[in-house]
């Protein structure tokens, strides 16, 4: 009897706190300009990559590591572009148009998932597209992700469309950079889980 009582209270008080959320989001945006970049710049265990300011109409609103509610040091970048509607009733959730996902290749790399048939050459650097799950009706359920093999760090890009995540793939550059370049190629062995990092994965 618990359960059917709170359902009717819980739902639309999150769908006020992410439109309250949102808002201030939005209004951040609009008045503070890009999220603060100096944590991102500041880490030096290995590049960490973004796609701008803005892509495609979309703003970046938010960059974090992924250890901003742990007590230890950063594992891996998480940038979302784009704002999302919440969908669901009990547990809402959304994906943003656009995240880009951004590690260390001790962490992520090709051979994980046994891909060296569906690699390819991009600026540089090696990279593999991984189709969506097929939908019913037809389309995809998710697009990608498109993954980033460059130097020593893993790039992973989720979008809802193919030329969506391959357009921010090729506007990748460092967190230092102001415009894209050539990128590195992958680090000697770094694919195929040779680096002395990658033995104990």
């Amino acid at each position: 009897m618990t359960r059917p009582r709170r359902k009717p209270i819980r739902t639309p008080l999150c769908g006020l706190f992410a439109s309250l959320v949102a808002a201030l989001v939005l209004c951040g945006c609009a008045h503070g300009g890009t999220p603060d970049l100096n944590a991102a710049k500041a880490f030096h265990r290995y590049p960490v990559y973004w796609a701008g300011a803005e892509m495609e109409g979309l703003p970046l609103e938010s960059i974090d590591d992924y250890s901003a509610f742990e007590d230890r040091a950063p594992s891996g970048w998480s940038l979302l572009y784009g704002s999302c509607e919440l969908e669901g009733t009990d547990h809402p959730s959304c994906a943003p148009p656009l995240q880009i996902q951004v590690s260390s290749a001790c962490e992520r790399w090709a051979g994980q998932q046994n891909e060296k048939g569906d690699l390819f050459r991009f600026r540089g650097a090696t990279a593999v597209w991984r189709g969506g799950l097929p939908a019913k009706g037809g389309g995809e359920v998710e697009a990608g992700p498109l993954e980033v093999f460059t130097g020593r760090t893993t790039v992973v890009i989720f979008a809802g469309r193919r030329k969506v995540a391959f357009s921010a793939a090729r506007r990748l550059r460092t967190v230092h950079q102001s415009r894209p370049s050539t990128l590195p190629s992958p680090a000697a062995g770094s694919l195929w889980g040779k680096l002395p990092c990658q033995g104990s994965k």
